[in-house]
């Protein structure tokens, strides 16, 4: 079969007419689909506005070219609609008002779409949305009415089936008045051409490639450095030079480990710019005690600053001076920022390591030292390893803490910290010391100095502040000199830190006749001594034992006063006179004569160094 198909030319009135083609809504429903998949559903709404806001637009050009009026237009307008077959009926109410001079003023219309085809190929393709989603039916309202009346005018859906709701309900008011309503998004008018959107998203791309591509760089450099050893004003260096902003680099207090494109007189100004303003926000209640970036907010320049984290703990601080707020990208500032920090616990995680990796091994020589079997010449020789001269004047201090853990691992990892914060304590007060566990207990040499006690106490008051679940107790020894003495001198410290009961913190050389009389090692004669002065007392073996031993002896160290002990043991006034009566029964002992009481307090301090007996 031969099929012929002739030419025929198209005449100038055809010509002026614009074509328009006819499609199944099936084929519109497929298009919607494949631009949610293409551009994203979020997408869609704005790109079928433009097409439905098109359509309305040629439908009222060619309106608006007849003798109608513009109430008749109006009318127009939604036949127009369901002849094109986006709806299947329509109820409209539209209220126009006029100027005095007779001119078109404003407009408000409302009404409900009837089997809208947009409902059924989005249920169809897509399914059910969370907004209204006639996007078309509202853009061809917009344009229709916005041509017709020569002035922009916005449909909005505000109730949809498609929305899971029962009507496709809408409104059209002029754009001006869609914009003072802050329920509603009248951008839709205003949307950028997808053409146009995809250039500016390939610019930022390639805008994001080359920031990523300068923070790989930048990345690379910190690295190299750190592995060949660099220090942090080489990391500094770096960071200006890539970033042209000024650095710093400054420990937990703020003090300036390194620096870069700042002066001396800068930099002591922007400290002290920011300590004033951190304690602004502490009294505020503003300041986070830990903060993962921040930025400082300063009358001439942000300060923009990200901590310096090593095993979960702040170390310092990376910051970078920005004078020209307006030319900084902060997202950007923050992830080079992020790097530099990274870059800084490596070196400082390094230091740490190194320094106590060196303070262990001082630890290691002190349980040398106190088992006593290296010759004084030897320890002399290593203690010029280890940064000490043992010809000095030295005291052996011990710390104890009242046992909170329930595991192994957990006392462990508290002795791990105990060590770790008397490091720093005492590097950070210039102090040269030996530090380690013995049995248990943290034990410190301390070279002898003027202001011994204070830092004795110091110490003591920065170990309860960090360890604030426990309950320290320190013992001190005697000054001595000759480290061959170590190992009796940890003795005095031992005894010392039995002896604290009632304080905190005990010299050795504040119990007198005790120290001497253990000391001694006179532990026979003391047993036998207590034996006969305690007599049934001594070899009480049930648990009403501990608590006789107990109300003895801090009555005797009340010198008899039966309020003071009271408070001290928590015991009622009767209770207590009770158990004195029974103790002066037992020992048929008058425990009022002073020479009784100074005679057993002796007693029972010395049992208590002997750990005969456990008040604490």
């Amino acid at each position: 079969m031969e099929v012929t198909v002739h030419d025929k030319s198209i005449t100038n009135e055809q010509k002026n007419e614009k074509r328009t083609i006819t499609s199944p809504a099936t084929s519109l429903g497929i298009l919607r689909k494949q631009l949610a998949a293409h551009i994203g559903i979020e997408r869609i709404g704005g790109f079928l506005f433009q097409y439905g806001w098109e359509m309305g637009v040629a439908g009222g050009k060619k309106s608006e070219n007849s003798d109608k009026t513009l109430e008749e237009l109006v009318i127009e307008g939604p036949l127009l609609h369901i002849k094109s077959g986006q709806i299947t009926g329509i109820d409209h109410t539209c209220d126009i008002t006029y100027n005095q001079d007779g001119e078109f003023s404003t407009l408000f219309g409302r009404g409900e779409w009837i089997g809208s085809y947009e409902v059924e190929q989005h249920l169809r393709f897509i399914g059910e949305s969370d907004k209204p989603i006639c996007h078309t039916l509202s853009g061809y309202a917009s344009g229709f009415m916005s041509t017709v009346f020569d002035k922009p005018l916005l449909a909005k859906e505000l109730t949809c089936i498609g929305a899971g709701d029962e009507q496709c309900k809408w409104v059209i008011k002029p754009q001006e008045e869609w914009e003072e309503d802050v329920e509603h998004d009248v951008e839709i008018l205003n949307k950028t051409p997808i053409v146009k959107e995809l250039e500016a998203t390939y610019d930022n791309l390639v805008d994001q490639k080359q920031i990523v591509t300068k923070l790989s760089d930048f990345q690379k450099q910190l690295t190299k450095e750190v592995v060949n050893g660099q220090g942090l004003q080489t990391l500094a260096n770096i960071a200006f030079t890539t970033i042209g902003l000024p650095v710093i680099i400054e420990g937990l207090n703020f003090e300036k480990l390194s620096s870069a494109g700042l002066s001396d007189e800068e930099l002591k100004f922007i400290k002290s710019d920011t300590v004033d303003q951190i304690h602004y926000l502490k009294k505020q209640n503003e300041y986070p005690q830990s903060f993962r970036e921040k930025t400082f907010h300063m009358n001439a320049y942000q300060r923009v600053v990200v901590p310096v984290l090593v095993q979960q703990e702040v170390l310092g601080y990376c910051s970078f001076i920005i004078h020209d707020v307006k030319k900084s990208n902060h997202e950007e500032i923050y992830l080079f920022l992020d790097h530099l920090s990274n870059a800084t616990a490596l070196i400082l995680l390094k230091e740490k390591v190194a320094f106590e990796s060196f303070e262990r091994m001082k630890g290691n020589f002190l349980d040398q030292i106190l088992d006593g079997k290296m010759e004084a010449a030897e320890l002399l020789n290593k203690g010029r390893y280890v940064e000490i001269d043992f010809k000095q004047p030295y005291r052996l201090i011990v710390l104890d803490y009242k046992d909170e853990h329930t595991t192994l691992e957990e006392e462990f990892l508290y002795e791990e910290h105990a060590l770790e914060a008397t490091f720093k304590y005492f590097s950070k007060a210039n102090i040269q010391v030996l530090a380690g566990h013995r049995k248990g207990k943290l034990v410190i040499l301390l070279i002898e100095s003027n202001h011994i006690n204070p830092i004795i106490k110091e110490f003591y008051d920065y170990m309860t502040d960090k360890f604030k679940n426990h309950r320290l107790k320190i013992g001190v020894s005697n000054s001595q000199t000759g480290i061959e003495k170590a190992k009796e001198t940890y003795e005095e410290a031992i005894i010392a830190l039995r002896l604290a009961i009632r304080k905190q913190i005990v010299h050795f050389k504040d119990l007198g006749i005790v120290g001497i009389l253990i000391n001694s090692n006179n532990i026979e004669g003391i047993h036998t001594i207590a034996e006969q002065e305690l007599k049934e007392l001594y070899h009480m073996v049930d648990n009403k034992s501990d608590e006789l031993f107990e109300t003895l002896y801090f009555f005797l160290m009340n010198g008899g006063n039966l309020k003071n002990t009271s408070i001290d043991l928590s015991l009622s006034m009767s209770g207590l006179r009770h158990r004195i009566q029974k103790i002066e029964e037992l020992l048929d002992k008058d425990l009022r004569d002073p020479d009784v009481a100074n005679h057993l307090l002796l007693i029972l301090k010395a049992l208590i160094v002997l750990k005969k007996i456990d008040l604490r």
